[in-house]
């Protein structure tokens, strides 16, 4: 069977590919309680994600007020954890149980991000504080502590992962059962109730920290963290319970993994041996086992129709212009207090949930593909002025720049973020419905967060080097540089799944119009 042949097998051509779309009618309802719990689960987990994702670069930042070097190592470090292992996580994903897998990801989510704020707490209630605002030269106890949060980070990152591969993909995917109004629907509740997390929950953070202490922030939110815990664990189960599709969709990999243990049995001639040796024999086939798989997904991964919208989403994440620890830590240096800043992020957030909004219009009138193209071209051209800002009337490190310049730089933001996450949806419901029947889907997926991953990872090197306020400027022109060879790759997608870029009726149309008489 030759390569054609074989990607025509797995990946049957996808509603994405299809213009106009051939749309399933959904028949069925959502069962109300397991969406509710489903929706509950979700949000706390996302709080959860959010407020840690804020919190503890804006602890970094206050304990390492000379440098950014602290949160830089930090973003690096949980993110390279995650391109190393976000492929073995969706390996997971496809073979542990679906409730089983989510409880123990959860868990570790909510211990990992317990041990993080037990380790700042220890730096902010005690005269380490004093020894972290030299920077750089701060005490062993500091690094050492600094080494436990970075750790904990880590752990945290990859069940993370686990969460969004499992619960966002996989079980919505499951959930949908083939319907494509029901896997919009799906996506965009759980998108919105994401950016809702991340428009509130930096809000709540700055809240603590300005009317209360930074030590009692860090008490709050671990203890939140544990109870809500709890809370998931529990609504995970009624989500299972009451949505009959993930136990259908179970069954059917338990019935599998049957088939491949009886044939895996009948081919064994000899039992194990127990010996040292033997044992060490059996790891090292163990590990090359592994290095094949992860060879062969990525190899599959690069070939099949979605890899070049997937490598557009992954280069948006090379930037420093979007309100993470990098821009964070930027904007403090200009003196811009907690509150505005989370403000500022709130604003981008909520025009990033109107995104959330006109993406099934623009889907419903251009067409999924189409939309994906008009949303992120749309995201490149409002960061025109975003750029334009660090170049005029952009001012020294400690100062804020001038009102019209500001209004350049959140402006252009707030206006970007419709467009991002517009295409973040497109992008997902493309990668959903074209692995929707791939017996290895969520492996696959996982490795579009390992490929996003090494974007992050890049820009945390790119800040890394230039750690200087002032060499900003320059990371933003790489981010939007970035952002243009992320459109480039989305135009090849479009060309590749619908055969043409612009319509030439349309051209025709429009050049006809304006002809001379």
């Amino acid at each position: 069977m030759d390569d054609g042949t074989q990607l025509d097998t797995i990946y049957p051509q996808s509603r994405a590919e299809q213009e106009p779309a051939v749309v399933v009618e959904d028949t069925g309802r959502i069962d109300a309680k397991g969406l509710w719990s489903l929706g509950a689960q979700h949000a706390l987990s996302t709080w959860g994600d959010r407020t840690a994702e804020f919190a503890f670069y804006l602890y970094l930042i206050e304990l390492f007020q000379t440098t950014l070097l602290p949160a830089s190592l930090y973003g690096f470090f949980t993110t390279g954890v995650a391109i190393i292992f976000a492929g073995t996580i969706g390996t997971l994903v496809d073979h542990v149980p679906k409730l089983r897998f989510v409880r123990l990801c959860i868990a570790v989510q909510k211990l990992s991000a317990t041990v993080t704020y037990v380790c700042f707490f220890l730096i902010f209630h005690t005269r380490l504080r004093e020894e972290a605002a030299v920077g750089e030269d701060a005490s062993a106890p500091v690094w050492t502590l600094f080494t436990a949060i970075t750790l904990s980070g880590c752990l945290l990152k990859l069940s993370t992962i686990g969460i969004s591969v499992a619960v966002e993909r996989d079980w919505a995917t499951c959930i949908a059962e083939g319907h494509d109004g029901r896997l919009t629907r799906l996506n965009t509740i759980l998108r919105r109730i994401d950016l809702v997390s991340k428009l509130l929950a930096p809000l709540f953070v700055s809240l603590l920290t300005t009317t209360t202490s930074y030590p009692f922030s860090v008490a709050f939110l671990g203890g939140f963290g544990l109870v809500s815990m709890i809370l998931e664990i529990l609504w995970t189960a009624t989500v299972y319970n009451r949505l009959s599709a993930l136990a259908r969709d179970q069954a059917q990999k338990d019935e599998r993994h049957r088939l491949h243990i009886s044939v895996a049995s009948s081919t064994e001639t000899s039992r194990p041996e127990h010996s040292l040796r033997a044992r060490m024999k059996r790891a090292s086939q163990a590990i090359r086992s592994f290095m094949r798989t992860q060879a062969s997904d990525w190899r599959e991964f690069t070939i099949s129709p979605v890899f070049p919208s997937s490598l557009a989403i992954s280069l948006l994440y090379l930037t420093v212009l979007s309100f993470d620890g990098t821009l964070i830590s930027y904007l403090k240096t200009h003196n811009f207090q907690d509150a505005f800043i989370a403000g500022m992020r709130g604003i981008c957030v909520a025009t990033g949930l109107f995104g959330t909004f006109i993406m099934p219009a623009m889907e419903k009138r251009l067409g999924l593909v189409r939309a994906g193209s008009w949303a992120i071209w749309g995201e490149l051209i409002s960061l025109i002025p975003v750029l334009l800002s660090f170049f005029i009337g952009a001012s020294h490190a400690g100062m804020r720049g001038p009102a019209w310049n500001q209004a350049l730089l959140f402006g252009g933001m707030a206006v970007s973020r419709i467009w991002l996450w517009a295409f973040d949806l497109c992008q997902l419901k493309e990668l959903q419905t074209t692995l929707a029947d791939h017996p290895r889907r969520n492996s696959i997926t996982s490795l579009q967060f390992a490929l996003q991953n090494v974007a992050d990872l890049l820009k945390y090197i790119l800040t890394i080097i230039l750690s200087r306020p002032s060499q900003f400027r320059y990371a933003a022109v790489v981010s939007v540089a970035s952002v243009f060879a992320g459109a480039l790759s989305y135009t090849a997608f479009v060309k590749r799944t619908r055969g043409h870029v612009v319509h030439l009726e349309w051209m025709e149309h429009l050049l006809g119009k304006y002809k001379p008489t």
